[in-house]
């Protein structure tokens, strides 16, 4: 026996390094037909670029040569202008003035000339430019049209790589079977005796002995995912029971699956179709369980744990967080669906991708999908079988199913017939990792409702699953509940979400539970003022958006404890720019200039709400029926409202009034009734404008001198020369006329405004 399996193996083995070798040549050859190509491309790139730059090398020096000889004239037209001032120190009236003249058309004549060589220059860079955009173009299309030959080629190697592992893995499957028919007919003439030293039974019994239907001795494997690294990870799960077995083995379609390095009970899955088997001996006698996976080309799990950050492999969805595993050439269809509460993430199988679906209770949310080939395909929820119904307390952890206070909830199902296909429910300790407690039992018939087991009460609190499987072990539904037996009520003094004229207030939080219950902040929070008491702790939340949202851990000292979510529910708002929401928030009207209005300005009003999903839509503007609808996205809390989108409303038009911009809520899906009102900003009315005069004699003309001359030293070219040319009008002399010095300003400023007008980007200004 030994000898046959040890056979088996070895053929499997063969098979698989034949496998391997086969794709490892296929792909070299591809891989060095592919790598020659590149070098090719890479170096015909190369020499073009090394032409190209050679080429403006050379343009750029002889600008810069024609800049020097421009400058060198611009220098001795300076020397000529004060030779005659040299010769001449008292010049006659007449001869300074012909002297000024000349010194005037010599600088117009060099700034002609600097303009007509900038220009020169800006048409020479233009064409330049041109060339370049085109030489690029042809380039980039050359590469389009290599990358398109590369695809084609690596999608024909792909191709002939898929048809020869699919041979070669259809000829290990052919050549398995064939050896486990052997192993088969092998294990058939073995005697009793042989199979581990069993004592002899009849024949009628040995052969009724592994068709027996009943109570499996330990959990059936499933498929479960999880995320690591940004990568969901489907695998099949194996009972604790079964990792000490030394037969374990789990294959898919015939060849065995890997172990997962950090989960010992996993070994993941290698493609989304097929069969999983797992096959272990109990009392030496061969055993095997058959898990087949996505017969439609998928594979639905529904998220549980904190974060949502694993799932479980169902059949149908019903309502809760689900993940669905498709190829990635699938399309979510969005007007079936929803919008999405996350964006795809990347799955460790090949080709497949996860989406996420939040489907509520009661609602009618389709999980649905546009194949290739224009092909709709729609998974539709179930109604919730079963739900949780007991002392159900105040709590905001959607994430962990609903709390439960003084006693673990029952069980409910709609009718006497709910049990009908439920063989064995497991109530079993959330949360990863070995030795966790569980107890399976089977429900009662006749009943709608089912208590569960006295162990679970015993335990006091904690977090827990139930697991509802059929008569095939096939997992029906999966539900989470929280309960702590000391914990009686949370009452919180809930205001209004918005807040009135004087802002947001203290909010007052009560725990009741018995003596000995503690509270504790779970997030090391220091400014939320707690008073204990022998039967209720009081928690004093201060007005701060930080603490809207508080986790407290709630449990008998010495036991078990469970975090708990409080959510005071209050909203917040802010002034920013549209793509950068602000830092802090405000719970009191602003003051808005009209100017934030205007059809350019990029001013948003920001609103922070107490958490995701918490509303649809929010309406803003001056009325309620003219004001504009937002929609809030699934994966937001905050939205932006810009300001320019009421610019043509009469409210902004009219100065002669004060006007409210204000905002109305309305929860659809949630607990409140009607519509709650808030004002956010002001706009105040503008009284008669007053004419802003300039007064010359309070601006200084020796500051004005050194701003010139701070412009002449980061300006270039013609701009230059006009700056230096005003800078020389202004007389250090005490004795200069007011009338001279008021024209003075009059040009520096001037300047100044033209100077920043077509230069804006001057460092320090």
């Amino acid at each position: 026996m030994e000898f046959i399996n040890t056979l088996s193996i070895l053929l499997l083995l063969v098979a698989v390094a034949i496998t391997v070798m086969a794709c490892v040549v296929i792909f070299n050859r591809r891989r060095q037909a592919q790598s020659t190509a590149d070098r090719a491309r890479r170096k015909a790139a190369e020499e073009e670029r090394n032409a190209v730059w050679r080429t403006e090398e050379e343009e750029r020096q002889r600008v810069e040569a024609e800049r020097r000889w421009l400058e060198e004239e611009l220098r001795r037209a300076k020397e000529e202008r004060h030779k005659p001032e040299e010769e001449s120190t008292r010049p006659s009236e007449e001869a300074r003035r012909e002297i000024q003249e000349a010194q005037r058309k010599e600088a117009q004549r060099l700034t002609e000339e600097l303009r007509k060589a900038e220009e020169e220059q800006r048409r020479r860079e233009t064409d330049e430019a041109r060339r370049k955009a085109e030489d690029l173009r042809v380039a980039e299309e050359e590469d389009r049209r290599s990358e398109e030959e590369s695809k084609r080629l690596e999608e024909e190697t792909r191709r002939n790589e898929e048809e020869e592992c699919k041979r070669l893995e259809e000829e290990e499957r052919r050549k398995a079977g064939e050896v486990q028919r052997e192993v088969d007919k092998e294990r058939k003439r073995l005697e009793p005796g042989n199979r581990g030293g069993r004592p002899r039974a009849p024949t009628r019994n040995r052969e009724k002995q592994p068709l027996q239907e009943g109570k499996p001795r330990c959990p059936k494997p499933e498929i479960v995912c999880w995320k690591k690294e940004r990568q969901w990870i489907p695998a099949v799960e194996v009972p604790e029971e079964l990792l000490e077995n030394s037969a374990l083995a789990v294959l898919q379609d015939g060849s065995r699956l890997p172990q997962d390095e950090s989960r010992e009970a996993c070994w993941r899955v290698g493609r989304a179709l097929g069969e999983v088997v797992v096959w272990w001996n109990e009392d030496e006698v061969p055993r095997e369980t058959r898990i087949p996976l996505g017969k439609e080309n998928y594979l639905l799990f529904k998220l549980s744990g904190q974060n949502q950050n694993q799932g479980r492999h169902v059949k149908s969805p019903s309502s809760g967080s689900y993940l669905l595993m498709v190829p990635d050439d699938w399309e979510r269809d969005d007007t079936l669906s929803g919008s999405p509460p996350a964006a795809p993430e990347p799955v460790s199988l090949a080709g497949y991708k996860a989406h996420f679906f939040e489907l509520e209770k009661d609602g009618d949310g389709k999980i649905a999908f546009r194949a290739p080939m224009g092909k709709s395909f729609v998974i539709e929820s179930q109604a919730l079988q079963f739900e949780l119904v007991g002392s159900r307390l105040n709590e905001a952890s959607g994430d962990k199913g609903p709390l439960f206070g003084e006693r673990p909830p029952q069980i409910s199902a709609p009718d006497n017939q709910g049990w009908k296909d439920v063989e064995t429910i497991v109530v079993g300790e959330e949360g990863s990792g070995k030795g966790r407690w569980r107890k399976p039992f089977s429900p009662i018939p006749g009943g709608t409702q089912q208590d569960l087991p006295s162990e679970v009460a015993a335990r006091k609190g904690g977090w827990y699953f139930l697991r509802f499987y059929d008569t095939n072990d096939d997992l029906i539904e999966s539900l989470d509940f929280r309960f702590i037996c000391a914990l009686k009520e949370i009452g919180i003094l809930q205001p209004s979400p918005l807040p009135p004229e004087d802002g947001h207030g203290l909010v007052c939080v009560m725990f009741l539970h018995e003596p000995g219950c503690a509270v504790q902040p779970a997030d090391g929070l220091t400014n939320i003022q707690i008073e204990r008491q022998d039967d209720k702790t009081i928690l004093t939340i201060p007005p701060d958006p930080t603490y809207d949202e508080t986790r407290w851990l709630v449990g008998s000292e010495g036991g078990s404890q469970v975090e708990v979510t409080i959510l005071v529910k209050r909203l917040w708002w802010g002034i920013g720019e549209e793509r950068n929401a602000p830092s802090e928030w405000e719970d009191q009207p602003f003051t808005l200039p009209r100017d934030d209005f205007a059809a350019t300005s990029k001013r948003a009003l920001w609103l922070r709400l107490p958490r995701r999903r918490w509303v649809d839509k929010v309406l803003v503007g001056f009325e309620q029926p003219k004001a504009r609808p937002y929609d809030v996205k699934v994966t937001e809390k905050t939205i932006a409202v810009p300001f320019r989108e009421f610019g043509d409303s009469k409210e902004v038009g009219d100065r002669t009034q004060e006007h409210s911009l204000k905002v109305w809520i309305k929860r659809e899906n949630g607990h409140d009734e009607g519509v709650v009102e808030g004002v956010v900003a002001i706009i105040p009315k503008v009284g008669k404008e007053k004419r802003l005069l300039l007064n010359l004699d309070r601006i200084s003309a020796p500051r004005l001198a050194t701003v010139l001359t701070c412009l002449r030293k980061k300006t270039v070219g013609p701009l230059r020369v006009l700056v230096k040319e005003v800078r020389k009008k202004y007389s250090r002399e005490r004795t200069a006329r007011k009338a001279e010095s008021v024209e003075f300003k009059r040009y520096a400023l001037c300047m100044i405004a033209l100077t920043l007008e077509l230069t804006p980007q001057i460092p320090g200004f």
